[in-house]
């Protein structure tokens, strides 16, 4: 799960819900605070780990499937640390040239990731609010990297998920599709409410006090967001079910997995 705008974390009372996603995906970028924390929530919510990896595979299937179609530049929202099978590393496989610009508000986050990424050119990290599409892609950094002449992929992995209704996720979305050239693309996730889930909340405010906040939307909420891009097939559907490379992919009944994704294409 990333960490945009409202994530837990900037106040001091969470450790980095991106550390904590780094730990579950077998980084190195995290903490003994991070890893204290992630136990909390695998005890109340024991499939959550399993989601966070779930998403960053699918990352990398979209990141594939657009490089296949001739996209060779990302914007990718609420990035959380760039390691573990990334959007540029799963890009700058495909193709060197490839250029990604990574946003997240935490300063940690993105002090460490810019250490990470040194050395390459091709790669930005910027520190900036996710919902202020005028500073994302206005920055230098984003119009010495990406081209707004040729199509551009915007991703949004789980971040909406930290956006209340107050934030206007849809309107953020759409702000971001009013700015892209046509052949474009936009990809999202999101949780939906689950009732194992949203008893882990429960469990771990009575035993931890309040949990990171999050906004769970149904997958009709989600599809609603893609406005009036052309979805690609398979549609909004369980993660497990976009465009599965093999079985590992799937899982066991990926059909139940209330995480929902969808790529969707500007005409």
């Amino acid at each position: 799960m990333a960490s945009p705008t409202e994530a837990p974390g900037f106040d001091g009372t969470y450790p980095s819900i991106a550390r904590i996603n780094d730990f579950w995906l077998e980084g190195t970028h995290h903490s003994r605070d991070d890893e204290d924390y992630a136990g909390r929530i695998e005890l109340c919510a024991p499939h959550i780990p399993y989601l966070v990896r779930a998403s960053r595979s699918l990352t990398g299937r979209m990141v594939r499937y657009l490089s296949e179609r001739g996209v060779r530049q990302f914007v990718d929202l609420g990035s959380g640390v760039p390691t573990r099978g990334h959007v540029h590393e799963v890009a700058q496989q495909l193709d060197p040239e490839a250029r990604v610009v990574y946003v997240d508000l935490d300063p940690g986050v993105v002090a460490d990731s810019r250490e990470i990424l040194a050395g390459n050119d091709k790669v930005a990290y910027l520190q900036l609010d996710v919902t202020d599409r005028d500073a994302v892609l206005g920055d230098p950094a984003t119009r010495a990297l990406i081209d707004f002449s040729e199509p551009v992929a915007v991703l949004l992995i789980e971040t909406l998920l930290y956006l209340p209704d107050e934030a206007d996720p849809a309107g953020v979305v759409a702000s971001y599709v009013d700015a892209l050239p046509a052949g474009s693309y936009v990809g999202m996730s999101h949780c939906g409410e689950d009732s194992q889930l949203r008893q882990g909340l429960d469990m771990f405010s009575r035993m931890f006090g309040q949990p990171p906040n999050v906004s769970l939307r149904e997958r009709d909420e989600l599809a609603a967001f893609f406005g009036d891009l052309e979805l690609v097939d398979p549609g909004v559907v369980p993660v497990l079910l976009w465009k599965p490379a093999n079985e590992d992919d799937m899982g066991r009944n990926p059909e139940l997995a209330h995480m929902y994704a969808g790529l969707g294409r500007k005409a």
